[in-house]
């Protein structure tokens, strides 16, 4: 049995739950013939909300009973033999543990490929299955995040930014300061008023 060539990948592999994330989608076509479209079906643990256009491709979106996302197709396009074509989504991871993104990638000759195996174990690759058997989904690792929204919105936090905090602090006191005595010194020094003539 020689291990596949390559198959439908989903990147990053290790993201945290709460962040938005940008996901890419990688499609390579590993076969002899062109490959036309491709299903990404979203896993539960994370949210899709957007979906990069890419030109030549038809997108449609799938949708679950309550109107959340489910899966996306893209169609139209063509990826020729020994090339690939990355499609970028936006979404949130929201449940720590192991997302699988499960995909079906289709060939002008109709034959479907089914991307929807058990992911390949770190560092080990699965076997070839065959060009309609199923073969590994791809799998990413969530954890969760570390770092509070706040400090998440000013870069993660730590003891480098609470010391740039009080410098800036600092800062903007002594300028205050500075321009406080400023504009006293310029109130004292202004010519006195003359007498109203008579």
């Amino acid at each position: 049995m020689q291990p596949a060539a390559g198959h439908v990948g989903v990147l990053p592999t290790e993201v945290k739950a709460g962040e938005a994330q940008r996901f890419t989608v990688r499609v390579p076509s590993e076969r002899d013939v062109d490959t036309v479209a491709v299903e990404v079906t979203f896993p539960d643990e994370v949210t899709v909300y957007s979906v990069k256009p890419e030109p030549g491709w038809d997108i449609r979106m799938l949708y679950r009973p309550d109107r959340r996302t489910k899966g996306v197709v893209f169609s139209g396009g063509r990826i020729g033999p020994g090339q690939f074509q990355e499609f970028d989504l936006l979404g949130t991871p929201s449940a720590e543990g192991t997302a699988v993104w499960r995909s079906r990638q289709t060939y002008a000759d109709g034959v479907v490929k089914p991307w929807t195996g058990p992911p390949e174990e770190p560092g080990a690759a699965a076997p070839e299955s065959g060009p309609s058997e199923p073969g590994p989904a791809s799998a990413m690792t969530i954890s969760l995040g570390g770092a509070t929204p706040a400090a998440a919105a000013t870069g993660g936090g730590g003891d480098d930014d609470a010391s740039a905090a009080v410098w800036l602090g600092l800062i903007a006191i002594a300028v205050a300061a500075a321009s406080a005595v400023g504009v006293g010194f310029l109130w004292t020094t202004r010519p006195a008023p003359l007498p109203d003539d008579e």
